[in-house]
């Protein structure tokens, strides 16, 4: 039996697939007739590399940013107060520039000194100096407001002027005299300062008025200040030509009928008091005022500084510098009050100049003036009488200082670093 071989034609599959292929393009007929040209086969399509995504960080959740932002806000409350609190600080007991005084305890009250306070980046040290009411002091009682609206110390006013004292004595180029050994007869009435100068311009006619009660009071003209008689008294000044007179004043100045306490809180009130009421005088560096208020806050310093003695001779340590020819010795006074030594000044290197040196530097963080002072005139004796005639504190008060602001800085730069961690 004989089989047929099988059909050329396509079976209908293929058809269907061919069909369905001719069929893709929409442009095209299902007659239409292939190309002659054979088509190239397509290239093989190169593998899709995976998309690289980056990474997208999460978000904090809300809680978590209050939180941050509280621990901030409270670092912030805690910090800042006790930067002022310590910045209030420096201004009572480390160097800092003068525009924190307006921050301290006693701000300026007019204009014109805040003005100058706050442009003033000078290092400035502050005076530790007390300040007793005059209510609670013994022997300052009330009395009525003056022109200035300051209640002085009721006195029985006495002259400014100055008459001829009943001491007398050799001349200044004579010997040294002695301290006394019983009380002298003391020139009536005793040199006061401001005996001639009062006629300067103030500012303020407040400032006029205050400084006219001031040196008519008796808790100012018994205690017999060296700081001012010894810069503004012109009977002082003369007295420098007799040495009996002038040892005789030097006694007088040391051996006040009030005691040292209570001369020195007299003179403190009214340091104080020449603050508030010349205020705008001092702002504008009106040299009475100014001068008036070293001379008052040098009281003490300067009060032991002329009473100091030559053990050896039993004489007053300043009546030697006044008699001496080179004048070295006697600039060596005017230091608390703001004066260098010149740098042509020659010291004689005396117990008294070493003596007077070492009560300085015991002082030194008490007087702004004298800490400008200090280090100039040892170095002149310190080459003039050798390293071992002062004493080496100025490095010490730098280190202070420097400690001070160094925990300045660190607490700040550590409020700075908790609030933005």
């Amino acid at each position: 039996m004989f089989t047929p071989p099988p059909s050329p034609l396509p079976s209908s599959n293929t058809t269907t697939t061919t069909h369905s292929h001719l069929s893709t393009s929409p442009s095209s007929s299902l007659l239409s007739v292939p190309s002659r040209s054979p088509s190239p086969s397509p290239s093989p399509s190169p593998p899709i590399s995976p998309l690289k995504l980056r990474p997208v960080p999460l978000q904090s959740p809300p809680q978590d940013t209050k939180k941050k932002v509280g621990r901030r806000t409270t670092w912030t409350l805690f910090l800042v107060p006790a930067v002022l609190i310590l910045i209030t600080l420096t201004t009572r007991y480390i160097s800092h520039p003068v525009a924190f005084d307006a921050l301290s305890s006693n701000p300026p009250t007019d204009w014109r000194t805040w003005s100058n306070t706050l442009t003033d980046w000078k290092v400035h040290h502050h005076q530790h100096k007390r300040d007793p009411a005059v209510a609670s002091s013994p022997g300052m009682t009330g009395a009525p407001a003056s022109s200035a609206g300051i209640a002085f110390p009721s006195s029985s006013p006495t002259p400014t002027t100055t008459g001829t004292g009943t001491a007398t004595g050799t001349s200044g180029v004579g010997a040294v005299p002695t301290i006394p050994a019983a009380p002298p007869v003391l020139p009536t009435p005793f040199p006061q300062p401001f005996d001639t100068s009062l006629s300067e311009n103030f500012s303020t006619q407040s400032c006029n008025a205050f400084f006219l009660n001031m040196t008519q009071t008796a808790a100012f003209r018994t205690c017999r200040p060296f700081s001012l008689l010894s810069q503004s008294s012109a009977a002082f000044l003369t007295a420098q030509t007799n040495l009996t007179a002038l040892n005789t004043i030097v006694w007088g100045t040391c051996n006040t009928n009030a005691d040292t306490a209570q001369c020195s809180a007299n003179m403190a009130w009214f340091a104080k008091a020449l603050q508030d009421v010349c205020s705008v005088d001092l702002g504008d560096r009106v040299s009475l005022a100014v001068n008036a208020l070293i001379g008052l806050q040098a009281f003490d310093l300067l009060r032991t500084a002329g009473c100091l003695a030559d053990p050896s001779a039993n004489t007053y340590c300043y009546i030697d510098a006044v008699r001496n020819t080179n004048p070295s010795d006697l600039y060596f006074y005017s230091l608390p009050l703001g004066i260098s030594l010149p740098n042509t000044s020659v010291p004689t290197c005396s117990s008294c100049t070493k003596s007077l040196m070492g009560l300085y530097a015991q002082q030194l963080g008490n007087l702004s003036e004298l800490q400008d002072t200090y280090k100039g005139a040892a170095q002149i004796a310190a080459k003039a009488c050798g390293t071992g005639f002062v004493e080496n504190v100025t490095s010490g008060a730098v280190a202070r200082e420097y400690l001070g602001w160094s925990a300045l800085v660190g607490l700040v730069c550590l409020m700075g670093l908790m609030a933005f961690s």
